[in-house]
């Protein structure tokens, strides 16, 4: 499929050089005739020295002129008398009405710089007839000829003087004179031909050049982008050349020269670079090497020797470099067979054979005032930046597979790791639920079994009768290790209450609407902030001691008054007191006789989380408190039981 791309590719291209090229010469020739046209009777220059006399130097030329072959080494201004009278073609237009019919003049090139008169009236001027010379070779002239300049028989002479470097071809070129609307249309297609092709060339260059140059610039290794880019500018420096209608920066004709010389020989270099890169050419560093050592002396003969003659032929030098590099580069393609190598060199072999052929036009072998080196130039760059775009296409699919290999494995591997996890989270929940009934188990035989056995073992061994209220408090012992197992299974997953406020809320709300109804007035001191929270466990033990000490008032101190407290403002203790106005008891007396037994449970359990209870009482004030230690290594050590 890729072959026929690219054979669609190349016949679009060569339609669009076609259209180029022959666009301008059909609008050119699209001119409307007139009736009576100017006619160019005779065309003669004289050039300036010291031997010339004005007379007899007058030599007959043909335009367009190159005074080079006529008189070599000739640099200087020369004049040119172009004769022409406003001569009439049809019988039917009257000859005594010829001065005042309108007429034009272009001229399509003066190399390099001028001034033209007609008759004696100056009509244009270049602004530098002295070096560093104005460049006018690219530029073609049109002017509307003033009809008060005209002479009333209609013969006149047009006067153009061009000043010149042998060396650079001087010379004048084409002169037509006719119609303003015929003219115009000349004017248009020798523009076209001459700087607006070139713009477009240098315009296209310039932004496939940094497009490949932004391609390049992330990894900035020397690949077919960046040797594009470099190839690109060097091409547009060539290239502008032929735009440039002055010669800033530069103080001389020669010197702008030299400095074209140098972008050519460098523009060769990375070209031919270039294209051994793109087609994939055996790498040689021997053989690059010696290119650029090649270079290297090259641009040394163009800067440092004097004159024009070395100059010219390390240019030429390349350019047989070229030619040599195109029959190379044919010869491999024939030898790959590859398409993509096959059109680059087929776009070379079409620069060479133009090449030759601009070469004979510019030594009068072929007759034309149209170059197509230039033109061919871009045509390559575009088709290398197309070849370029597809390798890139081409190149980038196995990445965009490997990234859809990429997503999917990942994809099916983070579906394996969401269904391990699945199963572990099971597995682990599992694992913990049993640990819990494990513990309730032993929570189970430990605590509460082991007092249900002491307690059958003090019945079987009491000889007398127990009586009720010992009964009733071995079952309160009983009730308070099944609580103490209910809590600590509760306190599993329990999260801890961000401020004591909210801790203690639940058990303010149920305490005090009974105090309410009974009378009694209470008073809660609670911080509003933990210094150091308490783990679920014992924030748990102390509503347990809340709800304990609270009940007991209810039930048995008669009293008017209630306060409970938390200090936390010790950084790993919490202290809980419990202060009633009431009946008091007798601590030591209520110990003896094992009454209290919800008081003993609360002190017990306590002791086992590290800390202390204490109970303080007497006919007006009762006092219970609770310190318990907080993780932070200032808990005492406390004889626990064993679980």
């Amino acid at each position: 499929m890729r072959v026929p791309l690219i054979r669609h590719l190349a016949l679009r291209l060569g339609l669009l050089l076609v259209w180029m090229f022959l666009a301008p010469s059909a609008l050119a020739a699209d001119s409307t005739p007139g009736a009576c046209k100017p006619r160019i009777t005779s065309v003669i220059a004289f050039r300036y020295g010291p031997d010339a006399q004005l007379m007899s130097d007058w030599q007959p030329v043909t335009l367009p002129d190159n005074w080079s072959r006529r008189w070599p080494d000739y640099d200087g201004p020369v004049w040119y008398r172009i004769d022409w009278e406003q001569g009439c073609s049809s019988p039917a237009a009257p000859d005594r009405s010829a001065s005042h019919r309108p007429v034009a003049l272009t001229i399509d090139s003066i190399c390099m710089a001028g001034e033209v008169f007609i008759n004696r009236d100056l009509i244009w001027r270049d602004r530098h007839l002295r070096e560093p010379l104005s460049r006018s070779w690219a530029m073609p002239r049109y002017w509307l000829l003033p009809s008060s300049s005209l002479s009333e028989d209609g013969a006149n002479t047009l006067w153009v003087r061009v000043t010149g470097v042998a060396a650079q071809n001087p010379g004048l070129g084409v002169v037509e004179l006719g119609m303003p609307n015929e003219m115009l249309s000349l004017h248009e297609h020798n523009y076209w031909r001459s700087r607006t092709l070139t713009i477009l060339n240098i315009a296209v260059s310039t932004m496939l050049g940094v497009m490949a140059f932004f391609i390049w610039l992330p990894n900035r290794k020397p690949n077919l982008f960046g040797w594009y880019a470099l190839v690109s500018l060097m091409w547009v420096m060539f290239a502008a050349y032929a735009l440039n209608t002055e010669a800033w920066p530069f103080s001389s004709t020669q010197a702008v020269a030299r400095a074209n010389n140098l972008f050519y020989i460098a523009f060769v270099a990375c070209f031919t670079i270039f294209t051994w890169r793109l087609t994939d050419c055996p790498p040689s560093t021997r053989r690059e090497n010696a290119l650029w050592a090649l270079s290297a002396g090259a641009a040394a003969i163009i800067v440092i020797t004097p004159g024009w003659t070395w100059m010219q032929q390390a240019a030429h030098f390349f350019t047989l470099i070229f030619f040599a590099n195109t029959v190379y580069l044919v010869w491999h393609a024939r030898r790959t067979r590859n398409p993509e190598h096959m059109i680059v060199a087929a776009c070379l072999l079409l620069m060479f054979l133009l090449g030759i052929r601009d070469t004979l036009v510019l030594h009068d072998v072929i007759h034309s005032r149209t170059f197509y080196s230039h033109y061919t130039g871009a045509l390559f760059m575009l088709v290398a930046a197309i070849i370029l775009r597809l390798r890139m296409l081409r190149d980038a699919q196995p990445i965009e597979r490997f990234n859809q290999e990429l997503t999917e494995a990942v994809s099916r591997a983070c579906t394996d790791l969401s269904t391990t996890l699945e199963h572990e989270h099971s597995r682990n929940l599992a694992n913990v639920q049993l640990q819990e009934r494990l513990q309730l188990a032993r929570d189970l035989h430990d605590g509460l079994g082991g007092q249900i056995v002491r307690s059958i073992m003090l019945v079987e061994q009491t000889d007398t009768p127990l009586s009720k209220q010992r009964f009733l408090s071995m079952l309160k012992l009983l009730r308070d290790d099944l609580r103490q197992v209910v809590d600590s299974g509760a306190s599993i997953g329990t999260t801890v209450p961000a401020t004591p406020l909210e801790w203690s809320a639940p058990l303010r709300h149920r305490f005090v609407s009974l105090f309410d109804e009974l009378d009694i007035t209470s008073r809660w001191h609670i911080p509003a902030t933990w210094q150091t929270p308490p783990n679920a466990l014992q924030c748990l033990l102390l509503a347990r001691v809340i709800e304990e000490a609270l009940t007991n008032i209810v039930k048995h101190s008669q009293a008017s008054n209630v306060l409970v407290s938390l200090d936390s403002a010790a950084p790993a203790r919490l202290i809980l007191r419990i202060e009633d106005d009431g009946i008091g008891f007798d601590v030591q007396v209520i110990q003896r006789a094992g009454l209290g037994i919800g008081m003993s449970s609360m002190r017990a359990r306590m002791e086992r989380m590290g800390g202390t209870l204490q109970v303080s009482s007497r006919p007006g004030a009762t006092t219970i408190q609770a310190t318990l230690f907080l993780d932070s290594g200032l808990a005492p050590l406390a004889d626990t039981p064993p679980a």
